[in-house]
């Protein structure tokens, strides 16, 4: 795996902040976060079975200028994992709205790496936020964000009972491996980026949050309406995708391309599904350009 020079985050990861957020009709959730720096904000989204530490090898960059602001989505990382199912992108960007409201964060760019970077198109779309100035930008890095996007061996799955046993054999290392190890296109991942994704799926409920959340992204319908919501984002959004992705392919990001009104497609080199840490520096080098826009 290629290693990468940038700087490990100053804060250490157990020493972030809390916040009670309720989305409509649903029990409130508390959710973790972590901010660095100072400057306009940005707001972090990690993708399906990450958490904050998979922005460790960019954050330091993005804080040189930006008040970064690293969240755990519901039922990842140390935010809570209530067994409610709703994991969907649209349930969680209802929090993440909720999130936005409540710390009163304007000029915002939302940057979200896989299921994050869905989350962070839904959230645009809000109730709270659609039609306010609070998201000024948007990024997003390899994301399903259309239905039938991602790769069809992921429908897997929706079957009743192989995932469910599995998860509930599999230790958390070892999930962690074959998950990275797909991700990265075959090439065999740290001891320390193993550990860092694996610690999460220690704790009571993680893997059943996944489980929900990766079936809420495999059985989702109707890609026309889909892409018809996505006509409303009025913010600039750049999508970025590894041109090797063998988790949400390169075609699936001209797709989202084409279905919103203003984006560019950044097409990286030499990564598959994980530029954070395969391609670190080009990936910083790429969101600089559309940060400083």
């Amino acid at each position: 795996m290629p290693t990468s020079n940038l700087a490990a985050p100053q804060v250490p990861p157990d020493k972030g902040n809390r916040i009670s957020i309720q989305a409509p009709g649903h029990e409130p959730v508390t959710l973790y976060y972590e901010e660095q720096g100072a400057g306009p904000p940005l707001l972090l989204l990690h993708g399906l079975g990450e958490s904050i530490f998979t922005w460790r090898e960019i954050l330091p960059a993005l804080t040189a200028s930006h008040r970064v602001i690293a969240l755990d989505l519901k039922g990842f990382g140390r935010s809570d994992k209530p067994d409610d199912r709703a994991y969907s992108a649209d349930d969680q960007a209802a929090l993440v709205a909720q999130f936005i409201v409540k710390q009163d964060l304007r000029d915002l760019t939302l940057v979200g790496h896989s299921f994050g970077g869905t989350v962070a198109l839904r959230t645009a779309l809000t109730d709270g936020i659609a039609g306010t100035a609070r998201i000024r930008r948007i990024a997003v890095i390899g994301a399903p964000a259309l239905p039938h996007t991602a790769a069809s061996h992921l429908d897997l799955v929706m079957t009743p009972v192989v995932p469910d046993a599995m998860t509930g054999i599999l230790p958390a290392k070892a999930m962690a491996r074959l998950l990275l190890r797909e991700a990265m296109g075959g090439r065999e991942p740290s001891e320390r980026l193993v550990e860092g994704y694996a610690a999460p799926y220690r704790d009571e409920g993680a893997m059943r949050a996944f489980l929900a959340t990766a079936r809420s992204i495999v059985g989702e319908r109707d890609a026309d309406a889909v892409a018809a919501r996505y006509r409303a984002v009025r913010q600039p959004v750049l999508i970025v995708w590894c041109r090797e992705d063998p988790i949400v392919p390169l075609r699936s990001g001209k797709r989202l391309a084409a279905a919103l009104p203003r984006d560019r497609l950044a097409i990286l080199e030499g990564c598959h599904h994980l530029p954070q840490h395969e391609r670190p520096r080009q990936l910083v080098r790429t969101l600089t350009r559309f940060l400083g826009r």
